[in-house]
């Protein structure tokens, strides 16, 4: 049945592929730099090549809003885990779904146990006002997006 799926329809055609990342043994000060250098609002804590969990504003903020100063905190003890992951093969709509279910904002994308891109509220947010609006997207909103898309891209 997923061949029956139009490409753009799938994960792969709305992630974005370049995803930074960091060690779990790195302290939250290097990665807030980091996110702070990138424009981005979490970073993916990867081991032996493999992601094991995310560092979110959230993770943060909540940390902050408790009284901890996290900047010379390990990664590992800061991060969401076990990581939510889905494959570039699956749906954008079951990837919507599963962030609703799960109240997530981010999810990575993983292909042979090897983190390939992510998936951000942002790119759910382009799909759905390409699929809302077509074939009749206004040429206004559709340079925005496009420029929006290339901004993100190059950021990450």
């Amino acid at each position: 049945m997923a061949d029956l799926v139009p490409p753009s329809d799938l994960v792969s055609a709305i992630m974005s592929t370049k995803v930074v990342t960091v060690k779990p043994t790195d302290k939250v000060g290097k990665a807030l730099r980091m996110m702070v250098r990138h424009k981005i609002g979490s970073i993916v804590a990867v081991d032996k090549g493999k992601p094991v969990g995310i560092l979110t504003e959230r993770d943060v903020s909540i940390r902050i809003a408790k009284g901890q100063s996290i900047r010379n905190m390990v990664i590992k003890n800061t991060m969401s885990k076990p990581l939510t992951t889905i494959p570039p093969s699956m749906e954008v709509w079951q990837a919507v779904e599963l962030m609703v279910r799960k109240d997530l904002r981010r999810l990575p994308v993983i292909e042979s146990d090897k983190l390939v891109g992510m998936v951000s509220e942002r790119d759910i947010l382009r799909w759905l006002v390409k699929v809302t609006y077509e074939p009749n997207l206004p040429e206004d909103l559709k340079t925005l997006l496009e420029a929006r898309a290339q901004a993100h891209s190059i950021a990450a």
